[in-house]
């Protein structure tokens, strides 16, 4: 039992080095966090969209929301999510390669919200 424990132990601590690891990697802002509202201040909107994806100064994007829909059979597993189109925001400036702030031209937006980089 103790071996059990120990290998389990070493696993769930290499899981979580990883993820630590891939959330700092560029691996992690690509495939991760892409696209996603970090934070709005008075109009101003935070994305991290950079350079490093395409993204320009004077560019519109749109913004998304995600919510999941309650599936009531239970032949289906898994979650299903309902895209909704909540607003526009358009870029200010680029920060770095990763991030760039922009401004809300119409709509709603709020963090963890989505922003599509149309290339």
């Amino acid at each position: 039992m103790e071996k059990r424990t120990l290998i389990s132990i070493i696993f769930f601590t290499l899981l979580i080095f990883m993820a630590g690891c891939a959330m700092n990697s560029p691996a992690g802002h690509k495939y991760i966090m892409r696209g996603q509202v970090l934070e709005i201040n008075n109009n101003v909107v935070y994305l991290c969209i950079g350079s490093n994806d395409g993204a320009s100064v004077g560019q519109e994007l749109t913004v998304v929301k995600f919510d999941k829909i309650p599936v009531d059979s239970q032949k289906y597993v898994g979650p299903i999510f309902k895209r909704e189109e909540t607003g526009k925001v358009k870029i200010l400036e680029i920060v770095d390669e990763h991030y760039a702030k922009a401004t809300l031209l119409s709509g709603e937006v709020e963090p963890h919200y989505t922003v599509e980089l149309k290339k």
